[in-house]
């Protein structure tokens, strides 16, 4: 008996070791899976149960050994919606359901105004509670899961917002009514209006109304920046001709942009005549700081305007007569797809008055108080013309471009006591640029444009002084000073956006720039000064727009520049963060690094006075300006009562300034900068009128070698404290009047480039108007009058105020651009 068990003992032993050591080659190549199976079964004996029909759908190949059965059917059903199961001794295979993904469902539109067809740029859209802000012609996307209705409210300031319903898979086109468009037999009540102003959306931006900037004082030229001077962080007093101080940017770090076009910065006054035609004005977009990564290469502000695409209906004419300049424009369709605008100015008289002449004096101080009022020649013009074509599904392709010259010049003669002063300059500038831009919308939702811009400036500046002694009758202290400036920038511009969703929101771009620049500078007519440069460079941006919870949104940005021209990568790394912890308030903080290529270094003379001039940096004589802000705010809006408060802290290296004593003695200094600040803003809208109040506190400071005492000291810009006041009112429907003031503390004028002594004269403006719209037949219009400055006060502007020195003791200050009490009278009409 034990030995039969023995025997039975081994038979078990050596079956399971031949079990156990079984393997199951594979070889096989694009074989149907049924065939596969019945190969295995006739080899290895195994037995299967499947649907025959079924698995001679797929087709397998393998070239592999398996030490199991089961890791043999692993990898055979791998990847295929199969399953296996064993029953006994059968190896039953089943097919087997994977589960649904959640459908995905896309909302693609447009937002476009009522009655012209204008596209909307950077309009405000919220899908089912979550915010977008669609691109420069008014497209936007979002997908997300489960749900084909969205719940859209859309809105763009000036025009009612529009709350509505829409089903996925079709373009949306949502047409807003703008405020001011005449509704012949509709009246729109109780409906939302996206008024004026809009800030608090993100930090350091303020989107402005073109629609209520032709009611303000000095609408008739100039409603593009009176209305930018307005807000906070922008500096009004002074009235800075060429360029816009923002948060203690120095002249040439900010950034002015119509179409794409750079415009350089003619001689222009902003209180009379406006760098920018109001009539090719769309929407206007100010960055004052702490911009993402998508945005251009600067230390300083951004201000980009989106002009009109035109009429794609019917012939519009648009005339405009002040008595300073006429305006024209006409829109013309070239077909129902698109159409073209051209646009004009010209000045038709000085609109400087002989009754500005007057020896005031500035200040008590004894070296500080003479000065001359002196009357300009001054002639201006320009001339823009834009074709556009707009695509069925939201694409837009356009070239715009541009032209404008303006010539400045003045004589300043005045007998002393013991001198006679003679002054004579001129400044010449042409610019001119163009843009081409086509933007596309793909069927995922996704967004894309191609941008190409050119823009150049050709600056001719002149000086000739002397003093005449008149006990001796000769000449002294002669400045004859001619110098020709050209720069010009090239430009092209990729960049893709994804759909948004309810996780993020990408975008990635590249972008291509050359500058150009020539300067001469003679001296008694001998070459003192040539330069002549070319850079080119190259940057990529990433951008992500992360919706981190329903109230959080996280904005990480990236930015590379590679300039060629210095053989350096610069990279600048970008971060926001926008909470909202409930409707009505929202907190934003941004900090961002920024580099500068093309700036403008600054030249302080002999006399003590600044003058600008555009340079290229190539790190050996002219540094790159290198940059950080920081920023954070809080917004709080309801009942059409908004409040904002922003704090900003931004730092500055790279300063160039020349300094030349004498006509033999010149140094060229690196310096750095700072200012810090923080703007309060509030604003109340009624039915049929419009209050704000802003109020900047702020500090710039700057520091160079040459400073005796090697500290920070007050900016030639700084100013401690800005209030401006606007109020606007319709009554009788058809009567519109504003009010707007302005105080300024006052810039530092310094007795010279060694003194910490200077005098501080504040600035004080109030401006009214009163406009009157009127309709016959076909034609509309408005008629009106403003007036700038109408308490005469006396104030001194920024950047025109020069010296001439007399002894070591006196100087003559001489304001040549100096307009007091000024009454503008216009009419408006179209048809």
């Amino acid at each position: 008996m034990v030995q039969k068990n023995g025997r039975l003992l081994i038979l078990f032993f050596f079956i399971s070791f031949s079990t156990w050591g079984q393997s199951y080659d594979v070889k096989c190549k694009n074989m149907p899976l049924n065939e596969l199976l019945v190969e295995l079964r006739g080899r290895y004996d195994l037995q299967f149960s499947y649907d025959d029909r079924l698995l001679s759908n797929y087709r397998v190949t393998l070239r592999q050994t398996y030490s199991s059965a089961a890791a043999l059917l692993d990898d055979v059903i791998s990847g295929l919606p199969l399953g296996w199961e064993k029953m006994g001794d059968v190896f039953v295979i089943f097919p087997v359901e994977n589960p649904s993904l959640p459908t995905q469902y896309l909302i693609r539109g447009q937002i476009l105004e009522k009655g012209s067809g204008e596209p909307l740029p950077f309009s405000h859209v919220v899908i089912d509670g979550h915010p977008l802000v669609t691109d420069l012609k008014g497209a936007f996307s979002y997908s997300a899961r489960d749900d084909s209705l969205f719940d859209v409210k859309a809105s763009h300031l000036g025009c009612y917002v529009l709350d509505t319903f829409l089903i996925a898979g079709s373009f949306h086109k949502l047409f807003l009514t703008p405020s001011v468009y005449s509704l012949p037999e509709i009246v729109v009540k109780d409906n939302l209006i996206e008024r004026s102003v809009q800030i608090g959306q993100t930090s350091g931006l303020i989107n402005l109304n073109s629609y209520i900037a032709g009611y303000l004082p000095g609408n008739g030229d100039n409603s593009v920046f009176n209305l930018l001077r307005l807000q906070p962080g922008i500096t009004a007093a002074g009235e800075q001709p060429n360029d816009l101080i923002m948060w203690g940017s120095y002249e040439g770090t900010s950034r002015v942009t119509l179409d794409g076009i750079t415009i350089w910065g003619l001689k222009n006054f902003n209180d009379n005549i406006s760098a920018v035609n109001p009539f090719m004005v769309k929407s206007i977009d100010l960055f004052k700081g702490g911009y993402d990564a998508t945005k251009e290469d600067l230390v300083g502000g951004i201000v980009r305007i989106t002009g009109n695409t035109g009429n794609r209906s019917h012939t519009k004419l648009n005339f405009f007569a002040n008595n300073q300049l006429v305006n024209g424009k006409v829109e013309i369709p070239i077909s129902s797809k698109s159409s073209l605008i051209v646009a004009s100015r010209r000045t038709f008289k000085n609109p400087f008055d002989a009754d500005d002449i007057a020896i005031n004096n500035l200040n008590s101080a004894e070296n500080l108080k003479y000065r001359i009022d002196v009357v300009p020649d001054y002639w201006f013009g320009d001339f823009n013309i834009k074709y556009s074509l707009h695509g069925d599904n939201g694409n837009l392709f356009y070239i715009s471009a541009m032209g404008a010259s303006d010539n400045f010049k003045y004589n300043a003669y005045q007998e002393r006591p013991r001198f006679i002063i003679h002054q004579e300059k001129y400044d010449k500038n042409k610019q001119g640029g163009a843009s081409l831009y086509w933007s596309m919308n793909n069927g995922s939702g996704g967004r894309s444009h191609i941008k190409a811009t050119w823009s150049e400036l050709h600056s001719d500046y002149g000086i000739d002084r002397s003093i005449e002694s008149i006990r001796f009758n000769i000449l002294a202290n002669r400045v004859d000073v001619k110098s020709q400036t050209m720069v010009r920038e090239i430009s092209l511009d990729y960049q893709y956006e994804l759909a948004g969703n309810q996780l993020h929101q990408p975008a990635i771009g590249v972008e291509f720039f050359r500058n150009e620049l020539n300067l001469t500078e003679d001296s008694s007519e001998v070459e003192y000064f040539s330069l002549s440069d070319a850079g080119n460079r190259i940057a990529c941006f990433v951008q992500d727009e992360i919706f981190f919870a329903p109230r959080l949104t996280l904005k990480p940005g990236l930015r590379v520049n590679h300039s060629f021209f210095t053989g350096t990568t610069h990279i600048d790394p970008r971060f926001g963060v926008e909470w909202k912890p409930w409707s009505a308030l929202k907190i934003n903080m941004a900090w961002g690094s920024y580099h500068q290529f093309l700036i403008k270094s600054s030249l302080y003379d002999e006399s003590g006075s600044f003058r600008y001039s555009w340079t290229l940096a190539d790190e050996e004589n002219v540094p790159v300006l290198r940059s950080q802000h920081f920023v954070a705010g809080a917004f709080w809006n309801q009942n059409n009562l908004s409040v904002s408060i922003e704090g900003y802290y931004k730092t500055v290296d790279g300063y160039t300034r020349f300094v030349r004593l004498r006509r033999i003695n010149e140094n060229v200094y690196d310096g750095e900068g700072r200012s810090y600040g923080v703007d309060v803003f509030v604003k109340k809208d009624l039915e049929d009128y419009n209050f704000w109040v802003s109020y900047t506190l702020g500090r710039s400071e700057e520091l160079f070698p040459y400073f005796p005492e090697q500290d920070y000291r007050r900016a030639p810009h700084d100013q401690r404290h800005e209030l401006k006041v606007a109020a606007l009112a319709r009554f009788l429907q058809k009567f519109h009047f504003s009010a707007t003031y302005i105080y300024g503390s006052g810039f530092p004028l310094y007795s010279n480039y060694l003194s910490t002594n200077y005098i501080e004269p504040d600035y004080s403006r109030l401006d009214l108007a009163l406009v009157y719209q009127f309709n016959f037949n076909k034609v509309k219009g408005e008629a009106g009058v403003s007036l700038l400055n109408a308490l005469d006060h006396h104030n001194i502007k920024y950047s025109s105020f020069e010296r001439i020195p007399l002894d070591q003791l006196n100087s003559i200050y001489v304001d040549a651009e100096s307009v007091e009490f000024t009454p503008l009278v216009f009419v408006k009409v179209k048809f």
